[in-house]
This record gives structure tokens, sequence and C-alpha cells, in this order.
């Protein structure tokens, strides 16, 4: 199929290096030409954005999406970024699938982009739910009253602090976060109106945090909306529990049958994104804890 796929980053100096990595990585796999790449600038210096564009990579500032996004934001840069992610569609209309993976991610095998694929060629949304089979505990609660307990889901949570309307709050009861981290989306995908609707609504809610929004609206148009998407399995976006082959000089799933992972996702680690040297305990094949480093390593 001759399609055009654009992967889409971005952020702020803070995520040069992170940025840089994700880069890196990508070249590593040698994709074909039918993949473009391009970031968003969120607070880049005149340096960094001309070292990319060295790199051959389109570097754009995807502006604020309306006066009331600038406002919420009190004008970071970096939240931009974030707020563009419902709006890819209209800033990249000349590809055929879109694919958003967060700066603080990369690319270990090409396995996740095909996957990512194989859904939005169906028009669904290709994304990773937090319920997965590394979760001890899919549902969280706090005590309240003996066996009583309230729902503290994140989706469920974040509903009722915006003042939803119960019938979308019910919907999102015990449902599980959908990682708007990594994402894939066909270009015309009826799910990016439906996005961008929400977005605008819930920056108006003074309660919510601009950050929080996109998963939430993610959320509303799945479980509320019942738009179609397919969970992406954690090889995709994977987060914790780590596992490395020494054999394959890889990381792979913490699990059998011990895939090799395909992108790595810091979300949550804030020492190894600040710290490449960091170390992070985990087990080798033989399960013996190490300890290893999850930045993109090129050697």
């Amino acid at each position: 199929m001759n399609e055009k796929i654009k992967i889409v980053s971005g952020g702020d100096s803070n995520y040069f290096d992170l940025l840089n990595e994700l880069l890196l990585s990508i070249e590593n796999l040698k994709l074909s030409d039918n993949y473009s790449i391009t970031f968003l600038d969120g607070g880049l210096n005149a340096d960094e954005k001309n070292y990319f564009i060295s790199k051959g990579i389109d570097v754009i500032d995807p502006g604020w999406p309306d006066k009331i996004s600038k406002i919420r934001s009190k004008n970071k840069e970096f939240l931009k970024v974030e707020l563009a992610k419902v709006n890819l569609d209209k800033i990249f209309n000349d590809v055929d699938h879109i694919i958003w993976i967060d700066a603080d991610a990369w690319l270990q095998t090409d396995a996740a982009l095909k996957i990512m694929l194989s859904i939005t060629r169906k028009n669904k949304l290709a994304i990773y739910s937090q319920a997965s089979r590394k979760q001890e505990y899919h549902i969280a609660y706090k005590n309240f009253f003996g066996p009583l307990v309230i729902l503290r889901n994140v989706l469920y949570k974040a509903a009722i602090k915006g003042g939803l309307k119960k019938n979308i709050k019910e919907s999102l009861i015990a449902r599980p976060n959908l990682n708007a981290g990594i994402f894939a989306l066909s270009r015309l995908s009826p799910h990016w109106q439906r996005l961008r609707h929400w977005q605008k609504n819930l920056l108006l809610n003074f309660r919510l945090r601009v950050f929080s929004i996109t998963q939430l609206a993610i959320g509303i148009i799945i479980y509320h909306e019942k738009f179609e998407y397919e969970p992406l399995p954690d090889i995709c976006n994977y987060m914790d529990s780590y596992r490395w082959s020494k054999e394959m000089k890889l990381f792979i799933d913490i699990y059998a049958p011990y895939e090799p992972v395909s992108i790595i996702h810091m979300a949550g680690n804030e020492e190894s994104r600040k710290n490449k040297n960091h170390l992070v305990e985990m087990l080798d094949e033989q399960d013996n804890l190490i300890k290893k480093s999850i930045r993109f390593n090129s050697n």
C-alpha cells in the first residue's frame, strides 16, 4: 500500500534530548519512505529547532486551538503540544494515518507501528488500555465506611471533578484509563471531530487540569459515545515492570511469551526522563535482578 503515515511528537527544550532519542530510535528502524516525522514546537529554542531541521525533520508551531485554550494554559507553550493532539488531522491534512508518540518514549522495534496501522485501517482508534496483565489492581478505590468504597479510577474521578452529566459519569465508572501518550488514527476517522468537541467543552471547566483533558475526551468518546477502538498490547506502550534479554540485547515483556517490547514509554519515571544514566531495577531471562537504564542507547 502506498499510504502516507505521519509520526508526530513534540515538546519544549526540557524534552530536547528525549525527542532526539525518539528520532534516533526511529531512524535505527530504517522504516519505509511511507513514513515521515514531524515535531511540534512547544518551546524549543532556535538551535534545537535548527538541529532537527538539519536532520530532515519538520518542526512546526501548532498554535493555540482557540482563545480559551491559551487563557487556560496561561501561555505555557508546552501545553500547545498536548492540546494539538486532537487537531492532528487538520494539521496534517495530506496523510492517511497519524501516529502520536509522546517525547518520553522511544521505539525498539517497528511491531507497534504495524499493529496500530492494522487498527487504523479499520477506522478505529488504536490506543493502550492501562487495564493490562501487569496490573495487580484494576480499579482504584478509597475506603469509605466498613465494606463500602468510593471508586477512584482516573476517568470517573475526572468526570466527577468536572461536574459532567450523570449518564457520562456512569459510563466512566470503573473504566480503565486509555493512555493518550501513544495512539493512532486514520486522518479520515470520525473520532477527531468529537475529540475537538469535548476538548473545547472541557476547557471551559476550570476545575479540570488542562493536561488531563485529552485523556478525558478520549474516555468519553470511547466509553460513552461508543466510538470504535481496539486496545493495544502491552509491548506497544510499555511503562513499567521491565525485563532485559541478555541474549537478544532487547527489553522484553515481563511475562511469557517474553516478546520484545516495541515502544518504551517512560511516563511516570521522572528520574529516567531527567537522567540518561539512571538505573532501573528489572529482571533478566532467568529472573535474576539487574539494573539498567531504560533510555534509548544507539550503541
